[in-house]
């Protein structure tokens, strides 16, 4: 494997950390916002929404908990495989292409979260 190659590799991983660190911390602040809310303004009418939103945040510290360990091996993967000078196996590639498409979902289902979530509170506060 050349030399760019794996730089690539290590730069794309390196955001995908940044990402879903990224991620965390923003559910981080949703669930806060979401314990202000609950706070300051209890309304049974909202338990079953809030509700609702609480196990889309707990759900996705999950799933951002399994990618950030799928990345770890990956990356350990990639190092090895490069330091024996190989280059990457085939379960590896499709392991990088499998981590791709699995971050680019998760950065869209967070966001799709995020922004129903602020949407419910614009029209429920």
């Amino acid at each position: 494997m050349t030399n760019l190659k794996l730089k690539q590799l290590q730069h794309e991983i390196d955001t995908w950390k940044r990402m879903l660190s990224f991620m965390e911390e923003e559910n981080i602040h949703l669930k806060n916002r979401l314990s202000d809310v609950l706070k300051e303004r209890f309304d049974k009418k909202m338990l079953d929404c809030v509700e609702g939103f609480q196990n889309r945040f707990i759900k996705g510290d999950q799933l951002l908990s399994l990618l950030k360990k799928d990345l770890a091996d990956l990356e350990k993967s990639i190092i090895t495989e490069s330091s024996i000078g190989e280059g990457i196996n085939k379960n590896t590639d499709l392991a990088i292409k499998k981590m791709r498409i699995a971050v680019d979902k998760t950065e869209r289902n967070f966001t799709t979260v995020n922004c129903d979530f602020n949407n419910y509170l614009s029209e429920n506060l």
